[in-house]
């Protein structure tokens, strides 16, 4: 091969996720592109997930189609008979699915861009009956959860009309900020409006390296805690406080806001509002903490720092899945 490749077949993941990345694109210029900075995390720590099963099976490259697709059988079996037998979601399984299938769209976006000559990979037949499967064996998971944790944080956000609403919940997901550090505080009496105090500037994630927004919040007794968001929702902040002034909301109106947009994606359960995407936060954080190398106790330290919490056995009820 002429191009560049790297040896890790986590590298290689991270290569061929880069040729799809369309953040802030519009739809119509990238149909097949992921334009969701949410979605982009989940799918690739999905996606890496599945590469751990093929270094397993003493793969040295994601570009061999063939064995791509042998292995990807093999993990979608697993992964169905387990959750078959924890008795979880099917939406679980739909979201594994949807990130393999984006993988498989990366690889051959890859190959075409490269001009290599290699097989284009084509496991929608695959996916298509794990899917049917999928329906069949698992719960449609409406009413009952394992957690506080949406199923689907990024569809729910999507389905927040209100532009002032729909940035909040985004700075909760990303960033694992509270509701008072959202300028939405529980206590009507107290005011904690998100101003340009609290825009940071870019700089690299702790854990990953990429370039993250930082937002800094006063929550939980006044202690200032820095948490990374995405540019794109980091810049749409800026723009927001520069026109503005500030961030801030009536907290009931916010969750009335999330709890409408819960029920509209079937994900409402009593008592999950808000603050159930801190808890999406906290666990996919824990994830890729793990991911990057830390340790258990160290990926739990450093979701707690900025989840706002500083006993780790707080955190804990927030990484339970």
């Amino acid at each position: 091969m002429k191009h560049r490749w790297p040896t890790s077949l986590h590298s290689q993941t991270e290569a061929i996720f880069h040729a799809v990345r369309s953040i802030r694109e519009a739809k119509a210029d990238c149909t097949l592109g992921i334009r969701s900075f949410g979605s982009w995390k989940v799918y690739k720590y999905e996606t890496h997930r599945f590469v751990v099963l093929m270094i397993g099976n003493g793969r040295t490259s994601i570009l061999d189609t063939a064995f791509v697709y042998d292995d990807m059988a093999v993990y979608l079996e697993e992964r169905l008979a387990h959750y078959v037998e924890k008795k979880r979601s099917r939406q679980t399984m739909e979201t594994i699915l949807s990130a393999l299938g984006k993988f498989e769209y990366a690889i051959n976006q890859y190959i075409e861009i490269h001009a290599l000559e290699i097989p284009r990979l084509n496991t929608e037949p695959l996916r298509i009956e794990f899917y049917a499967r999928s329906r069949k064996l698992l719960r449609k998971s409406s009413k009952t959860f394992d957690n506080r944790a949406y199923p689907d944080p990024v569809r729910l956000i999507a389905a927040i009309n209100d532009g002032t609403f729909q940035l909040q919940a985004s700075l909760q997901y990303e960033g694992g900020l509270r509701t008072e550090g959202v300028g939405a505080p529980s206590n009507r009496r107290l005011k904690n409006p998100l101003t340009k105090n609290g825009l940071r500037g870019i700089s690299a994630d702790p854990v990953t390296g990429s370039e993250m927004g930082i937002v800094a919040s006063e929550e939980k007794g006044g202690k200032e805690t820095e948490h990374f968001v995405s540019v794109p929702t980091y810049r749409r902040l800026e723009e927001y406080i520069s026109r503005h002034g500030k961030l801030e909301s009536d907290y009931f109106a916010y969750v009335e806001a999330i709890n409408a947009a819960a029920h509209k994606t079937g994900q409402y359960v009593p008592g999950r509002g808000s603050h159930g995407l801190k808890h999406n936060f906290a666990q996919e954080r824990y994830l890729e903490c793990i991911a990057h190398g830390m340790s258990h106790e160290q990926a739990l330290q450093q979701t707690s720092l900025e989840t706002s919490h500083f006993r780790l056995r707080e955190t804990l009820t927030y990484t339970r899945g």
